[in-house]
Formats: structure tokens, C-alpha cells, sequence
């Protein structure tokens, strides 16, 4: 009996040691992996950016961490991770990097393979990545200002259009009131902004009419000053509340200025030119097809929420979570008149219940998810919902489906088929090099057929003009930052730093891509691959964004720090020549503000007879 105590117990010592080695090895391979956070993240062959570009990594991709310990190196405040995607060994900015323990959360079911794969993975990223993320409304998915959320303000926005959040409003609208829905409890979060003007008219169709200014029911009153909602919201939110007694309403205070704010979303938005050509900034930034920078009053007309607080306008601001109060018939309302009217080829299901059923599934208003795939896909089937063969950057695809237009980024050469790509993750190629999906897709879109999912659906907005702004695919533009970074420029203000003296236009280029800026000089030309850097070049983005250069000690504007830049130093100081803008800021070679004294001329001397170098950060 003693024996066999002894054996049981030793049994039990074993099982718990077992369990234990088990979970551990769980841990650390839980723990090497990583999900990219950034979109034209450098996947390179040295933890520095002025080694070889591997590949190209986009939000969501996932990789493996072959080292935990982050290494030094140079344009990455993190440091790097050493890391494995899809068979290639690198190094990735640990600043784009995300560790998790649950890779399969991130790869939302990819290789989307069929509709319903497409309409449910596309489902959980919206969920995971912007719903749950504090962007839970579809004005903050487009318009990103909730201080409380995951992600920094005026960041990780869906969409480019600015008249998006309108367009999905509408539609919902007419669903919800085609079925009744507008009777129910639905609750509003109403962005706030500090030093918002009396009103923000829109630059054709002037300023909202409407609203109602006397106090018909004072504990609703109360309840609005309770949320510390504005006088200027209040005519508004009164005259909804007699319609809609069961609405409920709260305030969201931004904490950001209101004119920052459009300035800031100006470079991360666009404008259809056919649909408004008096929306379209004079500058005439084109960023994608018919799309263009819009201007200031543009901006700030969409940014605004006073303007939308109307009951075919005020849904862009219902929170998105699911609710068994929406049906099925509900989700169908909105699909009507376009190919997702039935059912699909290759899941032989209807499109209404796989939309209704992935909602439910991920916590997400149904009919805000089927909405946002009429928006993307349009009427007809194209690209990204029929499966058909598309031929990307010289790699061949075929059976992908992306029912929402995810990873279909403005900075991609093609963003329809770079969302195609996006839903590929994960695919295998046959012995043709092809990856190959639900071969053939659609059986009823031939291959190489079928429409343009990027055409905005033919429906324009009602009001206040029938002419209103449609809606483009939605689009994720990398972030000026990204590019920063890569070509290791530190930004101070309006200047660019971290010059190595006598670098040229073509070493910056070399390190990230260069499409979306260009290198122009001082006076406004050109600048060429072999020309250098110099104190006054611009760097002009497509977004808009404008930088100058700042290389300390060129204070003449050449490249270089001789002599001359010696004898400018001089001049300033004997008050003979007045430098400005960057070159003031060139000439503070030691001092960091103020007046340029001998402490700076000192510098400048010691730099040149080689004692001490000029720190160009």
C-alpha cells in the first residue's frame, strides 16, 4: 500500500512538472508573435534604415518574433525586433510592432477565400481594430477624436472621404426607417470641440436651417447640461428629441482646438472634384482618381457635428454595437438594388444572414456593416467580391474576396487590388506561382471581368442638395510619419533635422518610398537624384503637408558648412544681414532658442577646424 502511495504521488509529480514544461513552451511561443500596427512598414535586412528593404507589411499583418530583445539602431525609437514573414528573415520598427499571444486573432480568418470568409473576417478587424478601439460610431472611424481611445486623435482613420460618414448615415437612415427602427432607444455620442465657430456652412450649399430653439421639455434641458452640451448643439438635439422621445444623447469633450483639428484632417481627407469642384482646394493636390485635398471650409463643414444632427444625418454618430433589435429584413432593406439582393455563388448563402450572422459574431451593428460593403463594393460586382484573377506587382491572385475594401491604402500603386492582396494573407501558390484562393471565384464573373468595386454607389446624398458629395473606397493613407522615420528626419515644427551634411535627394529616396513626396529647392524647383540636401529644400507630401530642411551650420544654403556659412554667422551677429525661417534656425549650432550669440559663432569655428561637430538632430 506504502508502494503504491509512492507511485501515485510520483505520477502526480511527473503530471504537474509535464503541465508545467507544456505551459511554458505554450508561453514562449505565445509570445512570439507580433501584429504590425503600421501601413509601408520597411521589413529590412539591418535593424537601420539605411539597409535593404525586404519587404512591405500593412495593419494586421502578423509576424514572427525570432528575438524577443529589441536591438539598437538607427531611425526607430523602439529599436527593431528580428522577425520572420512569409519566409524572409528582417528586421521591423518595434514603434509598428503589437506582441501578442493569439496570432489567429489577428489574421481575421485569412485567406478570405469566399464571401462569407470576407464578411466575417472583415467583420472582426472592424470590430477589434476601430469598434472596440474607441472608434465605435462612424464619424469617429473617419474622424478620430475620442481622447479615451486606443489609438491617438487625428490617427488610424478607416476612410479618406470626408462625406463618408453622411453617405453610411443615409443609407442606415432609410433602412431604419423603411422598418421602424427609429422609434427605438438608439444612443449618440456627440463629439465636442474647443473654440468652435458659430457655424461651419458648407462652401456650396451654405448653412444648416432648422433646429428649435424653445424648452419644451426641462428635464431633457437638464439632462444636456448635465453633459455640458453647448448652447450651439442644443436647437438641434431639441427638435430630435420631440421626434425621438426614446434617443438618448452624450457628449464626447475632444479637448482639441477646432481649427488644429480641420488643419490636421485636411491632410488625411479628400473630396470627389466631379460631385464639388468649389469643395477642391486650390492647391489641387490629386490624391486618388477624381479625389483631391478639399478646402479649409470643406473640412471643416464635414468636421463639424452641429451640421448632421438631423434624423437622416445623426446616425454617423449611433454607437456600432451589435442589438438584436436589428433584423435580418433590416440588413436585406440596405442590399437592395445591388448584386448582395440574394444570394451569393460560392457560400450559396444570403448575403443579408452572413452580414446579420457576422454582427452578431463580432458585436457590430449588421446594418452599419452592410451599409459600409454597398458603400465600397457598389451595385456591381468587381475586383474584390467576385473572386476573379487579378495580377498585382507581378504576382498573380486568384479567389479573394474583401467585401469592405480592408488594406486598400491610398499609398498603393492600385489600393482596390492591394485590398485583394490584403485578403490573401495566408494563401498558398500551386505549381504555377499563382496564389490561388476559391479558384475561378464567382462562376458567374469570368476572370479578368466584372465591374469596379471602387466606384462610389450611384446614390448621392439628399441633403441639403442632391448633388452632394458620394463616396470613394475607403482608404487608410500611410502616415507622413512612417516616411519620416524612414529616411531618419526628425520634425521640429516645420523643419525637417538629422541631415547628415552632403546627403543627397537620391540617399533620402533610396530609403522609403518615394512617390509620395518630392524634394524641391528654396526657390521652388526641382530638386535632382544627385543634387544634396541643403538648409531651405522642401519636402512636399501628396497628402499636402510641407517640410523644410534644416542642416545646422549651412547657413548659406548650399549643402555644406565652410567659410562661408562662417562669414553669414558673423554677419548676423554684426546685425549686417537678418536670417530668417530655416536659416535662422540653422545658425543655432549650440543655442536652441533665442538670439544667435558668440557661443554659436564658437561652434561653427570649432566645427570647421574639426574639434567639435555639430550635433544636426
Amino acid at each position: 500500500m506504502e508502494n503504491l502511495k509512492k507511485v501515485t504521488c510520483y505520477i502526480m509529480v511527473f503530471y504537474i512538472l509535464f503541465l508545467s514544461i507544456v505551459c511554458y513552451f505554450i508561453s514562449v511561443n505565445a509570445a512570439t508573435n507580433g501584429r504590425i500596427t503600421g501601413s509601408g512598414v520597411r521589413l529590412r535586412s539591418a535593424p537601420n534604415t539605411d539597409s535593404q528593404v525586404l519587404d512591405l507589411l500593412n495593419v494586421g499583418n502578423v509576424v514572427t518574433l525570432i528575438s524577443m530583445d529589441l536591438k539598437k539602431g538607427s531611425g526607430c525609437t523602439k529599436g527593431w525586433y528580428q522577425v520572420s514573414y512569409n519566409g524572409k528573415n528582417g528586421y521591423v520598427c518595434g514603434d509598428f510592432v503589437t506582441l501578442t499571444s493569439e496570432t489567429e486573432q489577428y489574421s481575421y480568418n485569412r485567406p478570405w477565400t469566399s464571401p462569407k470568409k470576407a464578411i466575417f473576417g472583415g467583420a472582426d478587424f472592424i470590430s477589434s481594430d476601430y469598434i472596440a478601439a474607441g472608434q465605435n460610431t462612424s464619424y469617429l472611424k473617419k474622424f478620430n477624436v475620442n481622447p479615451n481611445g486606443k489609438y491617438s486623435q487625428n490617427t488610424h482613420q478607416y476612410m479618406a472621404n470626408l462625406a463618408a460618414p453622411f453617405s453610411e448615415a443615409k443609407k442606415t437612415y432609410e433602412s431604419y426607417k423603411a422598418n421602424g427602427l427609429l422609434s427605438l432607444p438608439l444612443h449618440f455620442t456627440l463629439p465636442i470641440f474647443n473654440n468652435m465657430p458659430a457655424t461651419n456652412p458648407h462652401p456650396v450649399y451654405g448653412e444648416e436651417k432648422g433646429g428649435l430653439d424653445q424648452v419644451k421639455d426641462k428635464a431633457f434641458e437638464k439632462e444636456l447640461d448635465n453633459q455640458k452640451f453647448p448652447e450651439s448643439y442644443k436647437k438641434w438635439l431639441r427638435a430630435l428629441h420631440e421626434v425621438y422621445p426614446n434617443w438618448t444623447f452624450s457628449a464626447m469633450q475632444t479637448n482639441l482646438d477646432f481649427n488644429a483639428t480641420v488643419a490636421k484632417q485636411k491632410l488625411v481627407g479628400s473630396i470627389q472634384q466631379s460631385s464639388c469642384p468649389k469643395c477642391v482646394d486650390p492647391s489641387n493636390i490629386n490624391t486618388e482618381g477624381n479625389w483631391y485635398i478639399a478646402t479649409n471650409e470643406t473640412v471643416a463643414y464635414y468636421l463639424d457635428p452641429r451640421n448632421f444632427l438631423e434624423d437622416n444625418s445623426v446616425l454617423m454618430f449611433e454607437d456600432l454595437s451589435f442589438n438584436e433589435v436589428y433584423k435580418e429584413e433590416t440588413v436585406k432593406s440596405v442590399l437592395k438594388g445591388t448584386f448582395m439582393d440574394g444570394k451569393d455563388n460560392v457560400d450559396n448563402l444570403t448575403y443579408s444572414s452572413m452580414f446579420m450572422e457576422a454582427g452578431r459574431a463580432y458585436n457590430v451593428n449588421p446594418v452599419y456593416l452592410a451599409s459600409l460593403s454597398r458603400q465600397e463594393m457598389g451595385t456591381q460586382k468587381g475586383i474584390a467580391s467576385s473572386g476573379q484573377q487579378i495580377e498585382y506587382k507581378g504576382i498573380t491572385y486568384v479567389g479573394f474576396y474583401n467585401f469592405y475594401n480592408i488594406g486598400a491604402y491610398s499609398s498603393e500603386e492600385n489600393p482596390a487590388k492591394a485590398g485583394v492582396v490584403f485578403a490573401a494573407l495566408g494563401g498558398t501558390r500551386n505549381s504555377d506561382g499563382v496564389f490561388v484562393g476559391n479558384v475561378g471565384g464567382d462562376p458567374s464573373i469570368p476572370v479578368g471581368g466584372g465591374g469596379n468595386q471602387s466606384k462610389p454607389d450611384d446614390n448621392k446624398p439628399s441633403v441639403p442638395s442632391e448633388d452632394k458629395p458620394s463616396t470613394p473606397p475607403s482608404t487608410e493613407t500611410t502616415p507622413v510619419s512612417s516616411y519620416l522615420a524612414n529616411m531618419s528626419l526628425n520634425k521640429k515644427g516645420s523643419f525637417l533635422t538629422n541631415i547628415v551634411v552632403g546627403t543627397t535627394v537620391g540617399t533620402l529616396k533610396s530609403k522609403t518610398d518615394s512617390s509620395a513626396f518630392t524634394f524641391n529647392k528654396s526657390n521652388g524647383g526641382s530638386l535632382g537624384d544627385s543634387e544634396k540636401v541643403a538648409t531651405g529644400s522642401k519636402i512636399k507630401f501628396k497628402s499636402g503637408e510641407e517640410f523644410t530642411i534644416v542642416v545646422y551650420g549651412d547657413l548659406t544654403g548650399d549643402g555644406e558648412i565652410d567659410s562661408a556659412d562662417l562669414l553669414r554667422m558673423r554677419q548676423q551677429l554684426l546685425g549686417k544681414v537678418n536670417l530668417t525661417g530655416a536659416y535662422l534656425e540653422a545658425a543655432h549650432v549650440y543655442t536652441t532658442s533665442g538670439k544667435i550669440d558668440s557661443a554659436d559663432l564658437l561652434r561653427l569655428r570649432q566645427h570647421l577646424l574639426g574639434k567639435n561637430k555639430i550635433n544636426q538632430a
